[in-house]
């Protein structure tokens, strides 16, 4: 008796049939996979930077703020005194020849995570104050990624009564 052990040419075309059905399913994933990580990627970036303004007000006794100046592109920066004749303290824009406010940081977002938006709604800024309390931008934050009719949202919340900020999960639509 012959004990022939292998495989035969039809399980062979079978099991590759298999495994390239599966990676052609498996890389119609991997688009929407970029973009999720993208999208989760400027949410704790901005988080981030929004933590450090509320510590540095809390430690330095002024305000600081988040300012979003288009959907790409953001700053933070904190009051040169405690004392101006504006009525939130910061002047419009994220410019360094203001003389109200200390830009501390410019972000755009665009250079690193391509497609991906932020902003608020309001003026754009996001004030925390020495007592670690915070206002502005209807208290909450979009960071969203379209890629044709696919959505990614998440968006970030700050509690004005405590200044703490969340990040909520992923929306896909």
């Amino acid at each position: 008796m012959n004990n022939n052990k292998g495989l035969t040419m039809i399980e062979l075309l079978i099991t590759i049939a298999i495994v390239g059905f599966m990676g052609i399913v498996s890389i119609t994933y991997v688009p929407d996979i970029i973009d999720s990580y993208r999208v989760r990627g400027v949410a704790r970036q901005i988080q981030s930077n929004m933590q450090m303004a509320r510590l540095k007000a809390i430690k330095e006794g002024k305000r600081f703020a988040v300012e979003f100046t288009s959907a790409t592109a953001y700053c933070v920066k904190g009051e040169v005194n405690t004392v101006t004749t504006l009525s939130d303290d910061f002047t419009d824009g994220c410019e360094t020849t203001n003389t109200d406010d200390t830009i501390l940081k410019n972000v755009n977002i665009a250079s690193d995570y391509s497609g991906v938006n932020s902003g608020c709604t309001n003026n754009g800024r996001v004030v925390f104050n020495p007592n670690g309390t915070a206002g502005g931008c209807s208290n909450s934050i979009t960071v969203s990624k379209s890629a044709g009719i696919i959505t990614t949202t998440i968006t970030i919340t700050i509690n004005t009564s405590t200044g703490n900020i969340r990040v909520s999960g992923s929306v896909k639509s």
